[in-house]
C-alpha cells in the first residue's frame, strides 16, 4: 500500500524519470527498443484492466436523469474536443503529421478514471462524474474510431473497422472484466476493502503506463536525442488546446446556470483525457513518433487540473456569489 500510494503520489515525476531512463537506454542499446515491442500487449492489460475495476456499468443508467446534462458533456467530449484538436493540429503541427495525429488521438478520447478523485479533491458532484466517465467510455467505442478515422485520416491510413475492433479490446473487454473483479472483491471482502485497494489498482495501471512509455522511448531514442525541438513543437498546442477547451467548458457552465458542484464534474469531464486509451491508440496504430506528444500530454494536463483544484474554494465562492447572490444557489441544467 506504501508504495502503492508513493506511486500515485510522484505519478509525473516517475513518469518524467522512466522517459529520461527509456531515452538513455536506447540510446546505450540501440536495437532493444524494437525487441521490446513484443510485450506492448501485455502491457496495454497491465495499464487498462486495472483502471476499469472502479469504474461501474451500472451508473450508465443515472444518466436518463440527466439527459440534457450528459448530451452537453458529449458534444463538447466528442465534437467540440476533436475538431479543436484537428485545427490546432493543422495550424501548429501541419508538417508533423505523427505529432498532429497524437493530438488529435488526444482531443477525441473521453474523460480518464482519475477525474473522480480530481472532482472529490475540488468538492464537485462525484457521483455525477461517475455518470460522466461510463458514459463517456461507452460513446467513445463507436465515435473514437470514427473521428480518428475522419481527421486523423488526412495524415496516414486510417481502418475504421480495425480500430473499431481494437477499441472494443482496449474499452469493453477491460471494463466488462475490471467489473467482474470489482464486484468479486467486494462480495468476498466488502466494500470497505475495495476502497482501499483503489490506489493499488490505479499504482498497477499506471505501471503499465510507464511500461508503455519506456518500450516507446527506447524504439525511438536515437531520433529523439537527435531532435530535442521535438519537445517545443508539440508543448505549444498542447497548451493552447487545454486553454481553449478549459474556457470552452466554464464559459458554457456560466451562462447555462449551472451549479458549482455540477461545473466542477463538467471540467473534469471534459479536460481531463484518458491518457491511456489515448496512449494504446497511438502504439497500436501509428507511428512511435506519435507517442512523443502523448508523453507530454500528461504533464500538460496535470498541471491545468491542479491550478483548477488550487483555484477551486476561490472559484465555488465567486460561482455562488456571482452567478445568484439571492440565493446563492444556480439552477441545474
Amino acid at each position: 500500500m506504501r508504495v502503492a500510494n508513493f506511486i500515485n503520489k510522484h505519478l509525473i515525476a516517475l513518469l518524467m524519470g522512466v522517459i529520461c531512463l527509456g531515452l538513455f537506454l536506447g540510446y546505450l542499446y540501440p536495437e532493444s527498443g524494437k525487441r521490446l515491442e513484443i510485450f506492448y500487449p501485455l502491457t496495454l492489460f497491465i495499464m487498462l484492466f486495472p483502471m476499469m475495476v472502479t469504474i461501474k456499468i451500472s451508473e450508465v443508467v443515472k444518466a436518463s436523469k440527466r439527459l440534457g446534462f450528459m448530451t452537453v458533456v458529449t458534444f463538447l467530449n466528442y465534437i467540440v474536443s476533436p475538431l479543436l484538436a484537428a485545427l490546432l493540429g493543422y495550424i501548429f503541427l501541419s508538417g508533423y503529421p505523427d505529432f498532429a495525429i497524437g493530438l488529435i488521438i488526444n482531443g477525441t478520447v473521453p474523460c480518464g478514471g482519475m477525474i473522480v478523485a480530481w472532482t472529490a479533491m475540488s468538492r464537485g458532484n462525484t457521483p455525477l462524474t461517475l455518470v460522466i466517465v461510463v458514459i463517456s467510455l461507452l460513446a467513445g467505442i463507436l465515435l473514437i474510431p470514427f473521428w480518428i478515422w475522419a481527421l486523423a485520416g488526412k495524415y496516414v491510413p486510417v481502418d475504421p473497422w480495425n480500430m473499431l475492433h481494437t477499441i472494443f479490446y482496449t474499452i469493453v473487454v477491460p471494463l466488462f472484466l475490471g467489473n467482474i473483479t470489482r464486484i468479486g472483491i467486494i462480495r468476498k471482502w466488502g466494500r470497505e476493502k475495495f476502497d482501499e485497494l483503489k490506489s493499488v489498482f490505479s499504482a498497477v495501471s499506471a505501471l503499465g503506463f510507464f511500461a508503455v512509455f519506456f518500450i516507446a522511448m527506447m524504439s525511438q531514442s536515437e531520433v529523439l536525442l537527435k531532435n530535442p525541438q521535438y519537445l517545443g513543437i508539440v508543448t505549444l498546442p498542447l497548451i493552447v488546446f487545454y486553454v481553449l477547451l478549459l474556457g470552452a467548458t466554464i464559459l458554457y457552465a456560466w451562462f447555462a446556470r449551472i451549479n458549482y458542484p455540477d461545473m466542477v464534474s463538467l471540467f473534469y469531464g471534459v479536460n481531463a483525457k484518458n491518457a491511456s486509451i489515448a496512449l494504446a491508440l497511438a502504439v497500436v496504430f501509428f507511428s512511435p513518433l506519435t507517442v512523443l506528444i502523448l508523453a507530454v500530454k500528461p504533464v500538460v494536463q496535470v498541471i491545468f487540473m491542479t491550478i483548477f483544484y488550487k483555484i477551486s474554494p476561490y472559484l465555488q465562492e465567486y460561482w455562488v456569489k456571482v452567478s445568484n447572490p439571492s440565493s446563492s444557489k444556480c439552477v441545474k441544467t
